[in-house]
């Protein structure tokens, strides 16, 4: 049948985990013509490409899109780490978007040392007075311990205090340092001993020694306060001046970023010509769509791309493409967007100014067949605090566009039906269960529990983690349990130093998790391409459906004569007349055929349970849209 060459696709976020998906669509087009595909943050990054690749199909769109693959990990020396350039950050950012990378510096992996990258930004993180303030405190956390020991130590000091002292201090020390026993490369254990060292050497006798090694703590404790209140302040006077300005994130995904000396001291690679990733984005999907302008929706044809975003401002998730109209500030958005794509928008003027820029004037945002797709990309991706959130306006206010992944990272409900035509496919990602070592899951068709998703919880920032997670996951996870569900959804495990935000994942390592991608798309395929899986898939969908029926059937039956009465005696207010092409004169126009739709319905409660439903029990309600 035609339809069972048919599938729709939908894909988790995970920031850089995004490179599992290439390889696994490039499988799963091998049978299939995608024809709904939505994702959310990275996923929507993939989804965009599948969408794109599917549109310039005979043009080797898919190719072009598992190429993506060989282009990250073909390279030598700096090409090594294209991952990391494509996050460039503004030029206000650059300062704290280098503590960021500091931290990401592995030896096994770029070869330098986080501590000493971490040095360097630090030190270029602060202006002149704050570094002659640390300065300071770091000459006298060098040459107090001495001065003291040389000059002011008392000439007589009780033995018993003394040892008091020393074991105290030695005790203190313990405490503090034995947690990073590991954390430390030597050199710095020779410095931060360098000034209790020197003090020792002075020393005249045990006593002094006790009321060195007691000073040399107190400034020690005295200059990590100075670090961080020094640092804690430079935040957040930033953040207060400048958030809004760099829409709340470190990179904004365009521009002209080039590297300095202290940013390569700091552990950014250095540049190759690697674009900033929007820029990357848009152009990607021009290639594999073979448009010759930045790629829209309408491009697009049958396909139907779905993206999803949230709207901080209102709370809410939204949909991609908006069906609402929005405004947009060419400032505001050539912050976010290549500049290129902007000025293709061209959306009307009118006569409201931009709240964050009262010199430029609002236009209306292009309808869905000129909206341009990596805008709604890049509305998906904004993973807070690291890209740049999107403004757009409405009612003259503005509204904060943040990464999908925080109302829902894996939308698989996104083109649900009851009776589904052909299946969704989701790609979704998880770690590694205690004592399962498969690199990728696909879960059996039925009810079944096995390889439910589960967290060992040992510790407080583990457990802290677990509840991010489950506020953020819950429903994508309950969601993707479901018979009819999970039997189409594939799991690909990843281990900590995988994806998420490893900017700084080697070649083999990107290799290593698209390969396991591609695992992952053959045996979606070829569950599905056997006749009698994708028969048990709509048979299983098919028995849930009729247990929703039976549930709706009894509510029928038992609330009948209350709402055929109702029907009967209600007059159509007003205010709810535009509900109709017609407004009403009398009563519900089509009274008699909800009645008649209510007797049937309710009659699905005379046919017993339909058993040999799943041991599963769904609820069918009525949700907002997103």
């Amino acid at each position: 049948m035609e339809y069972d060459r048919y599938c729709d696709l939908t894909m988790r976020g995970g920031t850089t985990s995004g490179v599992v998906y290439p390889l696994a669509v490039a499988s799963l087009a091998r049978h299939y013509e995608f024809k709904q595909i939505g994702g959310a943050s990275a996923g929507a990054i993939a989804a965009a490409f599948t969408a794109a690749a599917e549109r310039g199909r005979a043009q080797g769109g898919f190719e072009k899109l598992a190429g993506l693959i060989d282009w990250f990990t073909s390279g030598t020396g700096a090409d090594r780490w294209r991952m990391a350039q494509l996050f460039q950050p503004a030029e206000k950012t650059r300062a704290l978007y280098r503590i960021v990378v500091a931290t990401m510096q592995k030896r096994e992996t770029t070869g330098r040392s986080a501590i000493s990258c971490l040095f360097f930004a630090l030190l270029g993180a602060v202006g002149l007075r704050a570094k002659s303030v640390l300065a300071l405190m770091a000459l006298l956390w060098l040459g107090g311990p001495v001065l003291w020991s040389a000059w002011l130590a008392p000439a007589r000091y009780p033995a018993w205090l003394a040892t008091l002292v020393v074991l105290l201090a030695v005790a203190c020390l313990v405490l503090v340092l034995w947690p990073l026993r590991t954390g430390l490369p030597w050199p710095a254990w020779v410095f931060s001993a360098l000034p209790l060292t020197l003090g020792l050497a002075f020393s005249r006798h045990h006593a002094t020694a006790a009321v060195v090694l007691l000073v040399w703590l107190v400034l020690s404790l005295a200059a990590v306060s100075a670090l961080i209140v020094t640092y804690g302040y430079a935040m957040q006077r930033f953040l207060k001046n400048n958030a809004e300005s760099i829409h709340f994130g470190l990179v904004p995904g365009t521009g002209d970023f080039r590297p300095s000396w202290l940013d390569r001291l700091a552990g950014m690679p250095k540049p190759t010509g690697v674009p900033p990733l929007a820029d990357w984005i848009a152009d990607r999907l021009d290639d594999m769509a073979g448009t010759a302008h930045a790629l829209t929706f309408g491009d697009l044809g049958e396909i139907n791309l779905v993206l999803m975003t949230t709207d901080l401002s209102e709370g809410r998730p939204y949909r991609l493409p908006f069906k609402e109209d929005w405004q947009y500030c060419e400032e505001c958005l050539g912050y976010v967007l290549p500049r290129r794509v902007v000025e293709q928008m061209n959306g009307p003027a009118t006569d409201a100014k931009c709240p964050l820029h009262e010199h430029m004037p609002l236009r209306g945002l292009p309808a869905r067949e000129n909206l341009p797709v990596v805008l709604a990309v890049r509305m998906s991706l904004s993973f807070p605090g690291l890209i740049a959130a999107v403004p757009l306006c409405r009612d003259g206010r503005v509204h904060w566009f943040s990464d999908g992944g925080i109302t829902s990272n894996f939308p698989i409900h996104f083109f649900d039906a009851l009776l589904p035509r052909w299946p969704t496919f989701g790609l979704s990602l998880q770690p590694y269960p205690n004592g399962d070592e498969r690199e990728v899951w696909l879960p059996e068709q039925d009810a079944s529990t096995s390889g439910t998703r589960y967290a060992s919880i040992g510790s407080v920032p583990g457990f802290l983690m677990s509840i991010l997670d489950t506020f953020l996951d819950w429903r994508d996870t309950m969601q993707s349990g479901l018979p009819g569900y999970r039997g189409r959804i594939a799991h690909v495990r990843q281990s900590g130093d995988e994806g998420g935000t490893n900017l700084f994942m080697p070649p083999a390592t990107i290799k290593r998790l698209a390969q396991r991608g591609r695992h992952a798309g053959d045996l979606l395929r070829e569950r599905f391409q056997q006749q009698q899986n994708t028969d048990r898939y709509r048979w299983i969908r098919l028995r849930m459906a009729m247990r929703e029926y039976h549930d709706l059937g009894v509510q029928a039956s038992d609330r009948d004569a209350m709402y055929e009465e109702l029907l009967d005696r209600f007059e159509i207010p007003e205010a709810l007349g535009e509900w109709f092409r017609t407004p009403p004169a009398d009563g519900d126009p089509f009274r008699d055929e909800i009645k008649v739709a209510l007797d049937h319905v309710g009659r699905l409660k005379d046919d017993g349970p339909f058993d040999g439903v799943p041991p599963v029990d769904p609820d069918l309600r009525l949700t907002p849209p997103e």
